[in-house]
């Protein structure tokens, strides 16, 4: 029996060094490491996941526990090493529920591979480790049962580290000012909080959730989240997002207000459209847009879950996607969503049209511009004869980029000769991967950016991916002249506004190859600032011209299309800020940080700097609690369908 004791707490010992290594390799790499109170609370829950494994080995044989522990170190280590390759594209992590859209993922699978570095090779030690350990024979999975004492006595440790993990969780608010001292509730006197109990509770912010409990727990809690019931009825939280509602603050008219009224609207979120895409020689029509038209250097597209859709879904609905399910989009097709541009432009007279150059297999745009969002028509690559025959099939292994070129020639005709028109225009030759496969990386483009790059006075820094990035959104550029020369043909020019905006930053370039090459908006190592994305806007209004500074992001689109154009929109029911409103402008990140002109917080240090010495820390406390609280509201609004009763009535 001592025997089997001695094996069993080596396997133990084994499991324990496997987490924590692996938590702690996986905070090195990707999250912040430091050794407080956070990593202890994680070796605690390690202990529990340990000796859990040891008590449930405890009734099976040598064999058995061996084959067992092999999945469990490999199935352990793949979940790592998965969550950091996922977080190096979209920097946000991925939740159970993406498992429901695995086969689109595929599609992905090669730039999957191209993502994995000579670094990953740390996450295989404890895989080595194992196998080293079966190779010298070590008695290492003979710990067979000896009688029900000790897995219940494991089976106790187990709950008691569990426990232990528990009490460290506090269910008191705190963030910490910039010399590291506790702010917390009862400093500052707000009545909304959210503790570290709430969070492991709901689980609301991914990346905060794995610095404080870790990757398993996060797993675990993850898993859990697909059994919890409400804490009280529907009515209830009705009772309470009507309250929140009343009490927003609305909106104000402003100088800018109905400057657009009658006028033709023409939106256009482009595919991965950075700052840097821009230049005069290059991208000459772009290039004019920014300097001789409104150009809003401050504007930013945060990447949330599910990268363009999730813009998408900000951009339309001025609501947050939800990370609980696995496209917002999708989840909540049958919902009723009152201020969506199309139904608003509906309102004052305007035929709405969506076009695509793609078809639906990553996300079912035809049903949700259609029937959720309200768009009078809705027209894919399918649907507009840019590719037919669709081979789902195909797609998994090409993913076909289609020219944003000839898309603009099939649907400006569509709309071109109506009086009054909303359009809204998704492109997509701009999409990763850059490389001389690309679909649009025509050998004229990239000849052209070679000798734009070479001539350059001072010689700048360039990867192959910056190469092909500058050279697929020449065509960009040239879609958008072909639109505004089509526009003038027609005499609508001067009755049309064209807005542009970058649906999230080239996150299919590695950040370093992003900072070397953009010194203008790019901050060297600024994770934050790499979501900075041109926002643009043409009109014949001498009042929208010049530099635009105020701090404005996605999900801010919709009410400031709306007071531009004098649209019927309820501002109190939607999550974004008015750009020309002369309340704060403050843009909200997926994990919690947040940027405005005078201060900013970074979510993943848990550090914030303040620029103006009028502001205090308590203030910077009560953006954060007041950031989340909204962001908490939203999901309810969406989960119960908040707005269903009132159309149906």
């Amino acid at each position: 029996m001592k025997d089997t004791l001695r094996q069993s707490f080596n396997l133990l010992l084994f499991y324990l060094f496997s987490i924590v290594y692996l938590e702690v390799l996986f905070k090195i790499r990707v999250l912040n490491f430091q050794f407080d109170s956070d990593l202890f609370r994680i070796v605690i829950f390690s202990l529990f996941y340990s000796f859990l494994f040891l008590f449930i080995l405890k009734f099976f044989g040598e064999k058995t526990v061996k084959t067992v522990t092999y999945v469990l170190v490999v199935l352990i280590t793949f979940l790592y090493f998965n969550q950091e390759i996922y977080s190096s594209f979209v920097e946000g992590f991925y939740s159970i529920t993406v498992i429901g859209d695995f086969t689109a993922g595929l599609s992905f699978f090669s730039d999957y591979l191209e993502s994995i570095r000579l670094g990953h090779i740390a996450y295989l030690l404890p895989i080595a480790s194992l196998i080293a350990l079966d190779y010298f024979k070590l008695k290492f999975f003979h710990i067979e049962y000896c009688g029900l004492k000790q897995p219940l006595y494991f089976l106790l440790l187990s709950f008691l580290f569990y426990f232990g993990a528990l009490q460290t969780v506090s269910d008191e608010s705190i963030i910490r000012n910039q010399d590291g001292e506790i702010i917390t509730i009862e400093n500052v006197g707000t009545l909304l909080s959210y503790s570290d109990l709430d969070l492991y509770t709901y689980m609301y912010n991914s990346q905060d959730a794995l610095k404080k409990f870790g990757l398993l727990t996060y797993t675990q809690r993850d898993f859990m989240q697909l059994f919890r019931n409400d804490p009280i009825s529907p009515q209830a939280y009705e009772v309470l997002i009507e309250d929140f509602i009343n009490n927003q603050p609305g909106h104000i008219v402003n100088a800018h207000s109905n400057i657009f009224d009658d006028k033709n609207f023409i939106l256009i979120m482009a595919e991965s459209l950075d700052t840097f895409a821009i230049n005069e020689t290059l991208t000459p029509t772009l290039y004019r847009l920014k300097t001789e038209y409104a150009y809003f250097e401050n504007y930013y597209s945060p990447l949330y879950y599910r990268s363009t859709a999730d813009s998408e879904f900000l951009v339309q609905t001025s609501m947050y996607p939800d990370k609980n399910v696995t496209l917002s989009m999708d989840a909540y097709m049958e919902n009723t969503f009152p201020n969506t541009l199309p139904k608003l432009f509906k309102e004052q007279g305007y035929t709405t049209y969506s076009f695509h150059n793609y078809f639906d297999y990553f996300y079912p745009r035809g049903d949700f511009h259609l029937q959720t969002l309200g768009y009078d028509q809705f027209w894919g690559s399918e649907e507009l004869g840019i590719t037919t025959g669709f081979d789902p099939d195909r797609v998994i292994v090409d993913h076909i980029w289609q020219s944003d070129y000839d898309m603009m020639k099939r649907i400006v005709p569509k709309f071109i000769n109506d009086d009054k028109f909303f359009v809204n225009i998704l492109t997509v030759s701009g999409h990763f991967n850059y490389a001389e496969t690309h679909e649009i990386a025509r050998p004229d483009y990239v000849e052209a950016v070679q000798e734009y790059l070479d001539n350059l006075e001072e010689p700048v820094e360039y990867s192959d991916q910056i190469l092909y990035y500058l050279a697929v959104h020449m065509e960009v550029d040239r879609a958008v002249q072909y639109l505004i020369d089509e526009l003038e043909n027609a005499n609508k020019l001067d009755d049309t506004v064209i807005m542009i905006f970058g649906d999230h930053y080239a996150y299919g370039i590695d950040n370093e190859d992003i900072w070397a090459y953009d010194d203008e908006y790019k901050t060297d190592n600024d994770e934050l600032e790499l979501h900075n994305v041109p926002l643009m806007i043409m009109s014949n209004s001498t009042q929208m011209r010049g530099i635009k500074t105020a701090y404005a992001s996605t999900i801010d689109i919709t009410p400031t299309v709306s007071n531009l154009f004098g649209l019927n929109l309820n501002y109190k029911q939607v999550f974004g800020n008015d750009i020309f409103a002369i309340n704060e402008h403050i843009v909200r990140f997926a994990d919690g940080s947040f940027i405005s002109s005078d201060f900013r917080y970074d979510a993943l240090s848990e550090n914030y700097i303040i620029n103006d010495e009028t502001i205090s820390e308590q203030y910077i406390y009560q953006i954060n609690q007041n950031l989340m609280n909204n962001y908490m509201y939203n999901l309810l609004m969406l989960e119960y369908d908040y707005f269903k009763e009132d159309t149906e009535e």
